[in-house]
């Protein structure tokens, strides 16, 4: 009779835990990670689209956040103007236990085009980007500008990424 008691017990306690985390309640919690909340607060998400389902095993996701740094890329305007963009690229498998990885791809000008391209492995996503020395509407608001272009590939995977210099 004592162990059905306590095995009473036990299943009305473990039952009043297992509804107590039944997906109603909410935390409050706070993140300290400054990175993440930069990323979340400040920037703006697109979806790196696959050409075909199974070009990769890859998603991607590219972020950016608009930068005014020290330099005056449009000196006549007494506005900030925005003259650089910090770029991060987030990759994910869609595996479970697998977080994913973000890479700080840096502060450039302007990311102007991406383009997936073919690769032998599959392990590896490769993607081609074309990178512009300032933000396209500021070549409107300073014409003494001189535009530059830089064309980079890039290798990801979940261990690492590379970049190679095309032109």
């Amino acid at each position: 009779m004592r162990y059905l008691t306590l095995s009473i017990l036990l299943i009305t306690f473990l039952f009043g835990e297992a509804s107590g985390q039944s997906g109603l309640e909410l935390k409050n919690k706070t993140v300290e990670n400054e990175l993440l909340a930069e990323i979340l607060n400040f920037s703006e998400m697109k979806e790196l689209k696959k050409p075909a389902p199974t070009a990769s095993p890859y998603f991607l996701r590219l972020y950016s956040i608009s930068g005014f740094g020290e330099k005056k890329c449009a000196p006549a305007n007494e506005t900030e103007v925005t003259c650089s963009t910090r770029y991060y690229l987030a990759l994910n498998d869609g595996s479970l236990g697998f977080l994913g990885k973000i890479y700080d791809l840096g502060e450039v000008g302007e990311i102007t085009k991406i383009q997936w391209l073919e690769n032998s492995n599959p392990d590896v996503a490769r993607l081609r980007v074309e990178i512009c020395n300032y933000p396209k509407h500021v070549f409107r608001l300073n014409p003494k500008l001189i535009k530059k272009t830089k064309i980079v590939e890039l290798f990801l995977s979940t261990n690492s990424l590379e970049i190679r210099k095309v032109n």
